[in-house]
C-alpha cells in the first residue's frame, strides 16, 4: 500500500418505492442531503453515516481522502432522470479531478430506481470503473434493503452491507468499507465473492434483524465472519416495494481467493431462508380493533404501527385509518405525526390557542384513506427543527443528527395530538414529539409511520406494540401491487416456487 493512499469517497442514496405516484426530483435531494468536496468531511465529523465512518476508516490508514459527492433523498417514487444524471455527472467530473486514485469507497443504498434503470446504483459503479480503471479496487456498502443483481457484485470488489434494522451500524460498516479496502491495498486478500439470489419477496416489516428470518440468518453470518478466510457477508433482504427483476433476498459472501468457499457459505445461508419463509407471513388487526386494544392496556405508550404508511418505504406519511379510529372510539392521550403541508399552512394563518375545522391527511395520492375533517386547539407552532436524542438512530445514519420536519403544529382534538408537519420525517427520533412539546412517555398510544426503524427509538418506551392492517404504498400484502418486471414466480406471491440455494461465485 502506498504511504499515503488516495481513496476517493462519494455516494448515491435512494431508496425507490416504484408504485408511488411523485418522483423523485433534484430539489428532494437538495433539500434533504447534498454535500460537495470538503463539505462531506466536515459533515461526517458529527455524523453517525456509512460515508462518515468510510472516512474515518480511510483517515486511520493514514490516506490522502478525496471526496467527491454525496447525495441523498428521502424514500419516495421513481428517480427523475434529470435527477440522477445532474448528481452523476458532478460525481463523476469530481472522481475524475480526484486521479491518480488508489481506491474508491462508495456508500449508495441498493435500491434506486430511476426513469430510464431498473439497475441504476450498478450504472454508478460501472461508470466510476470506467474512469478509475479496472485495477483500482472499490468498496461500495449498501442498505441491507437492496435488490442486487448479479452484475453490481460483479462490478464491484466487494460489497458490504448493513447488518442490523433498524440500521444503527451505517457508521461501523463504512469504516469497516475502509478497512478492507486498506488490505487489498496492502496485498493482503484477493477479494471472491458469491452471490445466491432466491426466489423470496420479503415485506419491510418481516425484516427486522431481531426477528424470524433474519435473525437466524445473522447468527450464521456472524460465526461465518470468524473465518479468516471470509473477507464479508452481506445479507441483502431486499426492498419490495421496487418493481425490479433483481427485487427479493440475496446473499452475498466474499473470502480471500477462495470462490469454492464463497459459494458454499452463501448457499448455506440461502437455506435458512428458504427453511424459514413462512416465519416472514406478518399477521395484522384492524385499525379499530389495534385503537380499543390500545385503550384496553393498562399502561402506556401502546405503539400502534401503521407500516402500510411506512415513511421509511416511500410512503407520504399521511395516511387517516389509524386517525379515524382514534377519533371513532374516542380515544385520550393518543399521538399520530401527519405529513401535510397544506393543514400547515391554514393553522399558520391563525395563533396560539385558536380553535379551527379543517381536513387533515389523506392528500398526497390515492393509497392512504381519504381526509378527516377535524376541530381543535392548536397548541404550538415551531420551525421543525430538532436535535436528535438518539445518537446512533436510523435518521442519523442517513440524514445527520438535526430533524427538519419544516413548519410544524400541534393541533389538538379532544385527547388526541397531531402534529402536522410539511415535510414527511420518518419516527426515528423521539425528539420529534418532545421538541413541540409532546411527551411521549405519557401518551397512551402512539402511531408511526414505519415498519421497523422506529424499534431503536420507540422500544426503549413502548408498553405493547400492536401491528395494523392499514392501507397505503407499504402494506405487508404484497399481492396488491401490480408487478410489471418481478422475475416470476415468487414467494409468496405465488402457489409454485422452486428455491435454488446454489451460490454463483
Amino acid at each position: 500500500m502506498p504511504d499515503e493512499p488516495r481513496i476517493a469517497v462519494g455516494g448515491l442514496f435512494h431508496e425507490t418505492h416504484t408504485f408511488a405516484e411523485h418522483r423523485t426530483t433534484i430539489g428532494d435531494f437538495r433539500a434533504q442531503s447534498l454535500l460537495a468536496g470538503d463539505e462531506i468531511v466536515q459533515d461526517a465529523v458529527d455524523s453517525r453515516s456509512g460515508i462518515a465512518g468510510m472516512i474515518a476508516g480511510s483517515q486511520a490508514l493514514g490516506a490522502e481522502i478525496l471526496p467527491t459527492l454525496y447525495a441523498g433523498a428521502m424514500p419516495a417514487g421513481v428517480v427523475e432522470d434529470h435527477a440522477m444524471q445532474t448528481l452523476l455527472d458532478d460525481l463523476l467530473t469530481r472522481v475524475r479531478a480526484s486521479l491518480p486514485v488508489d481506491g474508491v469507497l462508495l456508500a449508495l443504498h441498493g435500491a434506486m430506481v430511476t426513469e430510464s434503470s431498473l439497475d441504476a446504483e450498478t450504472d454508478v459503479v460501472h461508470q466510476v470503473r470506467e474512469i478509475v480503471g479496472p485495477d483500482v479496487p472499490i468498496v461500495v456498502e449498501l442498505d441491507m434493503h437492496g435488490n442486487i443483481s448479479p452484475d453490481m457484485v460483479d462490478a464491484a470488489d466487494v460489497l458490504v452491507s448493513y447488518d442490523t434494522n433498524p440500521h444503527i451500524d451505517a457508521w461501523e460498516r463504512g469504516y469497516e468499507c475502509a478497512e478492507i479496502l486498506g488490505r487489498i491495498l496492502k496485498g493482503e486478500i484477493i477479494p471472491t465473492a458469491a452471490s445466491v439470489h432466491l426466489p423470496i419477496l420479503l415485506s419491510p416489516q418481516a425484516t427486522g434483524t431481531d426477528d424470524l428470518p433474519l435473525r437466524a440468518v445473522h447468527d450464521r453470518a456472524r460465526q461465518i465472519e470468524q473465518d479468516p478466510r471470509v473477507v464479508a457477508v452481506s445479507v441483502m433482504a431486499g426492498f419490495a416495494y421496487a418493481d425490479t427483476p433483481f427485487t427479493g433476498v440475496s446473499l452475498i459472501v466474499t473470502t480471500n481467493n477462495d470462490p469454492a468457499l464463497a459459494t458454499q457459505f452463501a448457499s448455506e445461508l440461502a437455506q435458512i431462508v428458504v427453511d424459514l419463509r413462512e416465519t416472514a407471513l406478518p399477521e395484522f388487526v384492524t385499525p379499530d380493533q389495534a385503537v380499543k386494544d390500545a385503550m384496553a392496556s393498562p399502561d402506556g405508550p401502546v405503539i400502534l404501527v401503521d407500516s402500510a404508511d411506512n415513511i421509511g418505504g416511500g410512503s407520504p406519511g399521511d395516511g387517516t385509518d389509524a386517525l379515524r379510529a382514534m377519533l371513532d372510539n374516542n380515544a385520550q392521550r393518543g399521538t399520530i405525526i401527519l405529513a401535510d403541508p397544506e393543514a400547515v399552512a391554514i393553522c399558520w394563518q391563525h395563533q396560539h390557542g385558536d380553535q379551527l375545522t379543517l381536513e387533515v391527511g389523506a392528500k398526497a395520492d390515492s393509497w392512504h384513506g381519504a381526509p378527516v375533517e377535524v376541530t381543535g386547539t392548536i397548541e404550538a407552532f415551531s420551525d421543525g427543527v430538532y436535535p436528535c436524542e438518539l445518537p446512533d438512530n436510523h435518521f442519523a445514519a442517513f440524514f445527520g443528527n438535526t430533524i427538519r420536519m419544516g413548519n410544524t403544529v400541534w393541533l389538538r382534538i379532544e385527547g388526541i395530538n397531531i402534529l402536522l408537519t410539511e415535510r414527511k420525517v420518518p419516527p426515528f427520533d423521539l425528539a420529534q414529539l418532545r421538541g413541540i412539546g409532546i411527551v411521549p412517555e405519557e401518551q397512551q398510544m402512539i402511531v408511526v409511520k414505519s415498519a421497523v426503524a422506529y424499534r431503536a427509538a420507540y422500544m426503549p418506551i413502548a408498553k405493547r406494540v400492536i401491528e395494523m392492517d392499514t392501507a397505503g404504498l407499504c402494506t405487508p400484502n404484497l399481492g396488491r401491487f401490480p408487478y410489471r418486471n418481478l422475475t416470476r414466480p415468487i414467494f409468496p406471491l405465488d402457489d409454485t416456487v422452486e428455491f435454488s440455494t446454489d451460490g454463483v461465485a
